[in-house]
């Protein structure tokens, strides 16, 4: 991939924005939408040229069933509208499915080495495909049991699926929240201060949780899931617990920066986090960890399996199913399928517990700590690897002779551990308040004084230029969620 050009990390990203913005305000209003659309076009060939190619052929196929499954509906003619759906959600899964699970599959039969490299490049899913297939899947679902109508533009629904900031990893909209925005293009001021300064300050602190706390904890969770045998038990814990906040301040980041740049051009964008390792319970943690996901999930496979409708034991097994899928669809390997398999059984426990009366003290330490776990099958890169993981963590002991050594590996110096602690610490003081508040750091900055706000900025900016991961020798790590 050649993602590395276009991440929100880089100066290249910020020139693109820059342009597309003047661009966006400067030209006659009727342009705007054509405007993002193209944009949206060369930041996706930018990434992988392929990956544009499937996305153009993606959103033209979903605009044209969207239409035929609403000529269906309105002629009620119900059978055929269904079975144009079924046929087409079929479709987008298989395709998903094949780029996921395909290049494991010629791992597995060792025809990986056998393949040209023109020929294997060709099964790398491209870029944000389970993101905007998601969308589509969605879309064309509500039309046919009439929650939605049909998208008659072609280039609004286009710009639906790809536009820049959430096309690589997300948040999955809904055409409902998202396309009336789009019509609405035209009343969006140039000049807001009130909405530019809330962007901004998103993208701040976004740009915080990526370069300052998420990259840093990379190179340390790299150094320790990378070669667990060199490290005692307690780093190895140490790495569980760092990797759980760093796939949180990464995947939040990204998104911080995303709804930012969306605001720019006066569009909202879903919020996918909401404090979520403050939750007292596994169900609560799901309400606030990729919301746009879990209530994706929730509308289209929970509910139309049943629910919690049909008593406890289908609910159980209905929950599992989903989480299955919800495995399945962050990676192909079983890691992936046992990390969901194990926030199935953790919800599962949740219900049969309220069925049973059980009160359980801790929730919230609990939930972290399980969450924390689940997390080891994730960043490992087999489920083998993550069982050895775990093996050794309650095995190999604390060995304080050696936390020198280990130090010296991790590359992790006095003032490095220091910056790392203060931005865990910043980042779990600003999530108890904005918690308490039910209100996100940037909207909460915008209620303060302008030397309060003004205060904020230039902290937020000095803190990425003196300790943000980025200059020469360094390359800025990848968003974990693009690979999915």
């Amino acid at each position: 991939m050649t993602g590395g050009i276009v991440l929100f990390v880089s100066a290249f990203f910020l020139v693109f924005l820059g342009i597309v913005s003047m661009l966006f305000f400067l030209l006659p209003v009727k342009f705007r939408q054509l405007i993002l659309l193209v944009s949206s076009y060369v930041f996706c060939g930018f990434v992988e040229v392929r990956a544009l190619v499937v996305l153009i052929f993606i959103s033209f196929f979903t605009w044209a069933a969207g239409l035929k499954i609403e000529k269906l509906r309105v002629q009620g003619r119900i059978f055929f509208g269904k079975t144009g759906t079924v046929a087409v959600t079929v479709f987008f899964c298989s395709l998903l499915c094949g780029y996921k699970y395909l290049p494991s599959f010629f791992r597995y039969c060792g025809m990986d080495s056998r393949l040209p490299e023109s020929v294997a490049g060709q099964f790398i899913m491209p870029v944000g495909l389970s993101f905007y297939l998601f969308q589509a899947i969605g879309y064309l679902v509500d039309i046919y049991k009439g929650k939605s109508q049909a998208e008659r533009s072609f280039l609004l629904l286009s710009c639906h699926l790809a536009f820049f900031p959430k096309l690589v990893s997300g948040p999955i909209e809904r055409e409902q929240d998202f396309l009336p925005q789009l019509k609405r293009l035209c009343q969006v001021k140039a000049w807001d201060r009130g909405r530019l300064s809330t962007a901004f300050t998103y993208m701040l602190w976004g740009y915080f949780m990526k370069m300052v706390v998420a990259d840093r904890l990379a190179v340390t969770v790299g150094g320790i899931f990378g070669n667990p045998v060199e490290f005692d038990s307690f780093w190895l814990l140490v790495g569980v617990l760092f990797y759980t906040i760093q796939i949180y301040c990464d995947f939040a980041g990204y998104s911080y920066i995303a709804i930012g740049c969306a605001k720019i051009f006066g569009l909202e964008l879903t919020h996918n986090f909401k404090a979520p390792y403050l939750a007292g319970s596994i169900s609560d943690f799901w309400r606030r960890w990729h919301v746009s996901l879990s209530t994706w999930l929730r509308d289209y496979i929970y509910i139309p399996l049943g629910g919690n409708r049909k008593g406890t034991v289908r609910k159980c097994i209905n929950t599992m199913i989903v989480f299955l899928i919800c495995g399945m669809w962050h990676g192909a390997g079983i890691n992936f399928m046992i990390w969901g398999l194990l926030h199935g059984l953790y919800s599962v426990v949740e219900t049969i517990s309220k069925k049973m009366g059980w009160k359980v003290k801790g929730g919230r330490m609990i939930t972290f700590f399980s969450v924390a776990f689940a997390w080891i099958f994730f960043r490992a890169d087999t489920a083998g690897a993550g069982f050895a993981y775990i093996g050794r963590m309650f095995t190999a002991g604390i060995h304080l002779e050696e936390w020198g050594k280990a130090l010296k590996a991790l590359n992790l110096s006095g003032v490095e551990i220091g910056v790392i602690f203060l931005g865990i610490a910043v980042i779990w003081l600003v999530d108890n308040l904005c918690n308490r508040k039910k209100i996100h750091l940037p909207v909460l900055i915008q209620y303060r004084e302008n030397a309060a706000r003004y205060f904020v900025f230039y902290l937020l900016i000095m803190t990425i230029l003196i300790f943000g991961m980025y200059g020469p020798g360094y390359h800025a790590e990848q968003f974990i969620y693009m690979q999915f």
